[in-house]
């Protein structure tokens, strides 16, 4: 049976949009750092000495362990308190980015990009919950959600900005830096102005079940970043892949035949929930591959400032983060299934239209499709979160909240490795330097632009150009062919949406 703390309904009468600024300034800091590193990349690389490999975890580990943390702290906020959660959250993200930011190797920044993760993870789904029990009336939780969708949208998509900012006036420390003093401000006011909400202290919560959530999740992509890596055994990566599998297949039933289950199976099993989660994860996915991809090729190809490179993806981020507001509107129109396909044939033709222009300056062009590319990306993100929580029960709204951002984690770092993966094959057979060049430096790794340039500054000057060339010749082209695969996923789905023939799954209560 719930048991309701405090006085929601009161609090929503007086405070509710209150509420809703509170948990937004909270909720900022760990949608930016989704993507505030990828601005930093080449001065992070150079300054630490990391590798390709390196720098792909050093961005991954984030997204990747949240996504198998989210499930559980989803519901253990439905258990004790969002509010609770949410200052626990808010006070490990803040500890753990002064530890990112006095990081000296690769490995530190890693282990607190983990920590991140946990504090994330707190955050993120309880924002999601207090929303859907501080706004009973659903239009007034469209508008909130709205709100909040349009706010991650935007963190996500300016955090190249900011990160230029940062590591043009100060350093690449500061992109982590840059939280504490907001997270200490946002800690008092999620104290005095955030009301308990609706918890259930009978709400099973098993520790050993969370491990094995996170364990799977994280064994499991680990398998599927890994199998098309050089010098990686596909017999590991299919057993790490297996093991993985078996263990979220394990945890699944555990969940499906016990009276003390964490979560409602029911939920995954709506195939309303499951078709919105696809709808967050596959843009999120191509949104954050492609700001990673076009973050380095601006800087490392086109020689940008970070902050150069920041304001050059402004129109990209803004379109994104403005799509909300229209999307109610035009579901209520032509319909929520029409919309997507529309959207996601329109983003797909973007990439494609994307890939055949030079980024070397911001022409009207390219201005123009990032805008178009931007906006439809953002709407699909802001229909499906909709979706989600407007189908869950309300005293599973932390439950609900989990879901939707593990689809967006999931995009996240899947998104970042899969692109990665696609570009580091593409550059690994397009990077072509002379005979004597190649025989001076012997089997070193290339595997990425940035692994080029480390090598490069330990030769002489003309055979440190001939390879800085090479290697900006060989990005450009392999990052024109991401743009391609991006596209053609999204047309994929949009045919696949069409030939399913199934209304079912695509009908929304909005």
């Amino acid at each position: 049976m719930n048991k309701l703390i405090g006085s929601p309904k009161k609090k929503a009468k007086i405070n509710e949009w209150l509420i809703l600024a509170i948990i937004i300034l909270a909720l900022i800091p760990v949608t930016i750092d989704a993507t505030i590193l990828h601005i930093a990349i080449p001065s992070l690389t150079l300054s630490l000495g990391a590798t390709g490999n390196e720098v792909i975890w050093i961005i991954d580990t984030y997204p990747l362990i949240m996504a198998g943390l989210l499930l559980p702290m989803g519901v253990l906020g439905d258990k004790i308190g969002h509010k609770k959660i949410l200052i626990f959250g808010v006070s490990i993200f803040a500890l753990a980015s002064l530890f990112a930011g006095l990081s000296t190797q690769p490995l530190y920044l890693i282990l607190s990009r983990a920590l991140l993760a946990l504090g994330g993870s707190m955050i993120m789904p309880v924002t999601l919950a207090i929303i859907r029990q501080t706004f009973p009336d659903q239009e007034k939780c469209g508008r909130a959600l709205g709100i909040w969708a349009a706010v991650g949208t935007m963190g996500a998509a300016i955090g190249p900005l900011i990160g230029g900012i940062l590591v043009e006036y100060y350093s690449w420390e500061a992109v982590f830096l840059i939280n504490i003093p907001l997270l200490l401000i946002v800690i008092p006011l999620i104290w005095f102005g955030v009301p308990n909400g609706i918890s259930d202290p009978k709400k099973p919560w098993i520790f050993k079940d969370a491990c094995l959530l996170l364990i799977g999740v994280i064994v499991f992509v680990y398998a599927l970043k890994s199998i098309f890596k050089e010098n990686q055994s596909l017999y590991v990566s299919a057993i790490a892949g297996l093991f993985g599998f078996l263990l979220l297949r394990w945890f699944f039933k555990k969940q499906k035949n016990t009276d003390t289950a964490m979560i409602d199976i029911s939920l995954l099993q709506n195939k309303q929930i499951l078709f919105a989660m696809l709808l967050c994860f596959v843009p999120m996915a191509v949104i954050v591959g492609f700001e990673f991809l076009l973050a380095q090729e601006l800087q490392f190809v086109h020689k940008f400032s970070p902050i150069n490179a920041g304001l050059f993806m402004i129109p990209f981020a803004f379109s994104s983060a403005l799509a909300g507001p229209l999307t109610g509107y035009l579901i209520g129109k032509i319909g929520f299934r029409k919309l997507i396909i529309t959207v996601l044939f329109i983003s797909s033709f973007s990439f494609f239209m994307l890939s055949t222009l030079n980024f070397s300056s911001l022409t009207i062009p390219v201005f123009g499709w990032l805008v178009v590319l931007g906006f439809s990306l953002g709407m699909i993100l802001m229909a499906a979160t909709n979706s989600i929580m407007a189908t869950a029960p309300i005293d599973k709204a932390g439950t609900a909240g989990s879901m939707e951002s593990i689809a967006y984690e999931l995009g996240t770092g899947l998104g970042i490795a899969f692109f990665g993966i696609v570009l580091s094959q593409v550059f690994i057979r397009k990077f072509s330097i002379s005979k004597d060049l190649l025989s001076e430096i012997g089997n070193k790794s290339y595997n990425s632009i940035s692994d080029v340039l480390i090598i490069a500054n330990n030769l002489d000057a003309a055979k440190q150009q001939e390879m800085k060339n090479a290697a900006m010749i060989a990005f450009q082209g392999a990052h024109n062919i991401v743009l391609i695969v991006a596209g053609s996923i999204l047309g994929i789905l949009a045919l696949a949406i069409i030939f399913s023939g199934s209304k079912k799954t695509t009908k929304l209560n909005l």
